[in-house]
């Protein structure tokens, strides 16, 4: 993408031979914005993050394996001081520089071993190297994950493009996850503040794996600061749809990779009271264990859905109640409805699986994207840090 250039090293912060050291830049400043973990235990470049995305952005200074979180003052002394050499022997401002980590909490970062590494950065910088991005933020996930989109604006053709990291520890507000979006459509500050916003709520916030959130969530996009952004009504609304494109990808892809998982799952809420209310009713039953185990095993146990949309705190009455799996209605306005048990738990073999839940309440709608829970998750995540 024009103006804006890439490198990956391997510099052995956890792992000898793995990418997992990265530069995004821009030699123009940037309008950025941002949305990071609300878990109140955040990581030091999350705090980083916040005290700079109002700035102008000249690019983000990435880790893998190694969070940086729950490590004090010299945490965040340690991503000043990474951000401050990286700034420096690019020639722009300290305060451009973002940051972002992902890995095990409570482990202070190799300082002295990135610092070295950084001088690297300069040499390798280019358009090319983007494609490595992905690479160098992945954890535990079995495959990079990115997505572009072009779209037209004032006879211009421009581009919005992503990446993302995260198959664990996924949850609503924000989701676990890194993400990184560019565009080299010149936006307002505000315009990009707002369109992110809704862009978030829509893909990385409406997804979830385990009901657990990191203490690192970091979604970030930039945009070049430009005398004459782009401030058209269609422009604008042309480069949501696109950006909507690339984030609810990324966010799919995210749980398609779900640690252990066999299943991606649409869980789709109508006639809530409210949309607050359906999202309440999508999470509980996208987050409920017993859900998710039922899926992994075949099992269309309704109750468990059921169950799960009864305690969201959304306004429930049984009466109301329906319930379909890949468009079976399994309960229909609080009474069950027969099945045929065995051909049903054919049915939940596909990778693909929807549930619908219509509460009869009113007009709100929400869905989200989750995945079962299998044994290689519990297998995975307990032996995460031996």
């Amino acid at each position: 993408m024009p103006g804006f250039s890439f490198a990956a090293l391997e510099c052995g912060i956890k792992y000898e031979n793995r990418l997992d050291f990265a530069l995004l830049f821009s030699e123009k400043p940037c309008n950025a914005a941002g949305a990071f973990t609300t878990n109140k235990i955040f990581a030091a470049p999350v705090r980083l993050c916040r005290e700079r995305i109002g700035k102008p952005v000249h690019g983000i200074l990435v880790n893998a394996n190694n969070a940086n979180a729950c490590t004090g003052d010299e945490g965040y002394r340690n991503v000043e001081r990474l951000t401050r050499e990286t700034a420096s022997m690019l020639g722009v401002p300290e305060n451009s520089l973002l940051a972002a980590s992902t890995g095990v909490i409570g482990v202070q970062l190799p300082v002295k071993k990135m610092i070295a590494a950084i001088s690297r950065f300069r040499e390798k910088l280019s358009p090319a190297q983007g494609k490595l991005i992905p690479r160098a933020i992945m954890t535990t996930d079995t495959y990079p994950k990115e997505c572009a989109f072009s779209f037209s604006c004032a006879d211009r053709e421009y581009t919005v493009a992503g990446a993302a990291k995260g198959v664990g520890m996924i949850a609503p507000n924000m989701a676990t996850l890194l993400a990184f979006i560019i565009t080299d459509m010149p936006a307002r500050k505000s315009d990009l503040n707002a369109i992110f916003k809704r862009a978030v709520g829509a893909s990385f916030n409406a997804i979830t794996i385990d009901g657990d959130m990191s203490t690192n969530d970091t979604a970030i996009i930039l945009s070049p600061i430009s005398d004459s952004p782009v401030t058209s009504a269609e422009g604008l609304a042309s480069f949501e749809e696109a950006l909507m494109a690339v984030m609810t990808r990324l966010a799919e892809l995210l749980v398609r990779d779900g640690e252990g998982a066999t299943k991606y799952v649409t869980v789709s809420v109508s006639g809530a009271k409210n949309d607050d209310d359906a999202r309440l009713a999508a999470r509980a039953v996208s987050q409920s264990p017993l859900v998710k185990t039922a899926l992994f095993g075949n099992d269309p146990n309704w109750g468990r859905i059921a169950c799960a949309a009864g305690y969201s705190g959304a306004i429930i009455e049984e009466r109301c109640l329906s319930i379909a799996i890949n468009g079976i209605t399994l309960l229909s306005r609080g009474i069950p409805v027969p099945f045929d048990k065995a051909a049903m738990s054919e049915n939940l073999s596909q990778k693909d699986i929807s549930i619908t839940v219509e509460l009869g309440m009113g007009n709100g709608n929400a869905v989200y994207y989750t995945s079962d829970i299998s044994y290689e998750y519990v297998k995975i995540n307990a032996e995460y840090t031996t």
